[in-house]
């Protein structure tokens, strides 16, 4: 028993051995593992210090050596403390996108870098993908020599592959060639450390937010140009108040077209008119606060479509004005009995004020399209999503049609007062007291509706594209008058719900509107509940027994 007992303790301690070597030896395989991945995270740095990733160089598949170095372009031997890890890419603007973590080394800031959008067999693909099509069938043949100016401002041609070292990478979505070759006002300069200068903006432009890619002119020849990224329009301080006075209009507008669409004494001619007239105000205004109001990089497509859209409505504005005008002028002009009905008038109206600006549109996409000048051109789709205002290009197309339909609009108002001034002393004449004072009241009342339509529609329009022929983006502070104009303009839905739609006349109008429908319904209501009722006694005469 005690040969027994001795047995058993030296088995127990034996096997707490084993136990004990093989812990030992697991938790070692475990710190080594541990220390092989954590190695390289401490060898290297997160993200390289003083150095913009714009200067570093993808190392992925280039040579390391034992002291973990690199050899890059078999040229360049980079120190592992310029080499760092990244898990992200840095694009326009200092946008930084997730990417599989890699290693990078710092070269740019000490050696010429030229950043190629893709491989120059590969065809870059300008859309939202940033992705390099597949190989050309055909080899590019170009002039890889480019003109840049060096350190010390003289100018030297450069070998694009031979005297830089060549990065690769888009920098945007949907970016877009500059082309001296086919543009005047594209011209660029190209500096030694890579920085880009844009000669129609004047704008410096770094390695990170273009690419140098083969471009291939309409004569079939290919050249090196650089693609550039869609600018984004940062509008001015009185502009962005402006286009969130637009947005706060557009309820109000909205709300003018139900309580005219709403009340059928409102709905005449006049009323249909001006319901017109505001629907395109509300749809240009909210196109416009789309493209301005958002920061969003609309594709090609789409930011065309929009900008012709809301040139469509806002060019619609102007005809359902002019329209609103002359119908107010006919009104006091015309004393003859052969008139058209308001349902023709009002389909020629439609057909005036829908189809003018509907042909214009068309114009206008033909004129983008044509090989016209650039200075003439629109503009729309090109780098905004609406016309250029930096030229005349805004008003070949826009102001200055509108501001002849304004000028006749001013005629026909001094026309009407005049009619209507000349229809009042008529009356004072020929009436008796209390008719005279009704008839009186009644043009009274014309009179103040088109005061209101002149200063609120006519006024600020004039002003508004007075502004843009004196140019008030300037600093002086003479051009006050201007903001306030344009401030007015953009407030407009507000205005016109203040004078159109809080009025007593249509407070009443309204609340006779809604007591009428009260009434409907309940009236309604009881003949349902009387129905009901008889059909109830009817059954129960019939289930009844007959005596």
């Amino acid at each position: 028993m005690f040969i027994l007992s001795k047995l058993l303790q030296h088995s127990e301690r034996k096997i707490k051995m084993i136990i004990t070597r093989e812990s030992y030896e697991c938790c070692t395989l475990i710190s080594f593992i541990i220390i092989l991945l954590a190695f390289p995270i401490s060898a290297h740095n997160k993200e390289i210090p003083n150095c913009n990733y714009e200067d570093t160089v993808d190392l992925t598949n280039v040579q390391k050596f034992e002291n973990d170095s690199y050899y890059y372009e078999s040229a360049i031997l980079i120190p592992p403390e310029r080499i760092g890890y990244y898990d992200f890419e840095e694009l326009h603007n200092g946008r930084r996108v997730p990417v599989k973590p890699h290693l990078r080394g710092c070269v740019c800031d000490k050696y010429r870098c030229l950043k190629f959008c893709c491989h120059p067999t590969k065809e870059l693909i300008a859309d939202e993908t940033r992705q390099c099509g597949e190989y050309l069938q055909k080899e590019i043949e170009y002039d890889p020599h480019l003109s840049v100016i060096l350190k010390n401002g003289s100018r030297s041609n450069l070998h694009a592959l031979n005297d830089f070292f060549i990065v690769q990478g888009v920098p945007c979505e949907y970016a877009y060639a500059v082309v001296p070759e086919e543009d005047d006002l594209d011209g660029w300069d190209l500096f030694e450390n890579g920085t880009l200068y844009r000669h129609y903006d004047k704008a410096y432009i770094r390695k990170r937010d273009y690419c140098i890619h083969p471009y291939q002119l309409e004569t079939g020849e290919w050249v090196l140009n650089p693609m550039n990224c869609p600018v984004e329009n940062v509008a001015s301080l009185s502009s962005q108040i402006n286009n969130i006075a637009m947005a706060i209009s557009v309820p109000f507008i909205i709300l003018t077209i139900l309580v005219y669409a709403f009340l059928p004494e409102l709905r005449n001619l006049h009323g249909k008119c001006l319901i017109s007239y505001l629907t395109s105000l509300a749809i240009g205004y909210s196109l416009l606060c789309t493209v301005t109001l958002t920061h969003a990089i609309f594709p090609p497509i789409s930011c065309s479509l929009l900008g012709y859209s809301a040139y469509f409505f806002l060019m619609a504005v102007f005809f359902w004005l002019s329209i609103i005008s002359y119908d107010l002028w006919q009104n006091f002009r015309f004393t003859g009995s052969k008139r058209l009905t308001q349902r023709k008038r009002f389909l020629m109206y439609s057909l005036y004020a829908w189809g003018g600006p509907l042909i214009l549109t068309v114009c206008v996409i033909i004129a983008q399209a044509s090989n016209l000048e650039n200075s003439l051109k629109p503009g729309i789709g090109d780098e905004y999503c609406w016309l250029k205002t930096d030229d005349w290009s805004a008003m070949i197309y826009f102001f200055g049609i509108n501001l002849v339909i304004i000028i006749v609009n001013v005629f026909m108002f001094v026309f009407t007062m005049t009619k209507i001034i000349q229809i009042q002393k008529e009356l004072q004449r020929a009436l008796d007291k209390e008719e005279k004072t009704r008839h009186l009241r009644t043009h009274r009342n014309n009179v103040a509706l088109f005061l209101r339509l002149f200063i609120i529609m006519g006024i600020s329009w004039l002003l508004d594209i007075i502004s843009y022929l004196v140019g008030h983006n300037s600093d002086n502070s003479g051009n006050f008058i201007f903001y306030i104009s344009d401030f007015m303009n953009a407030i407009q839905g507000v205005l016109i719900f203040i004078l159109f739609v809080l009025k007593p006349k249509v407070w009443k109008l309204l609340k006779g509107r809604i007591s009428t429908l009260r009434g409907r319904e309940s009236n309604e209501l009881s003949r349902r509940v009387t129905l009901q009722t008889q059909i109830s006694k009817t059954k129960l005469n019939v289930l009844l027994p007959r005596n």
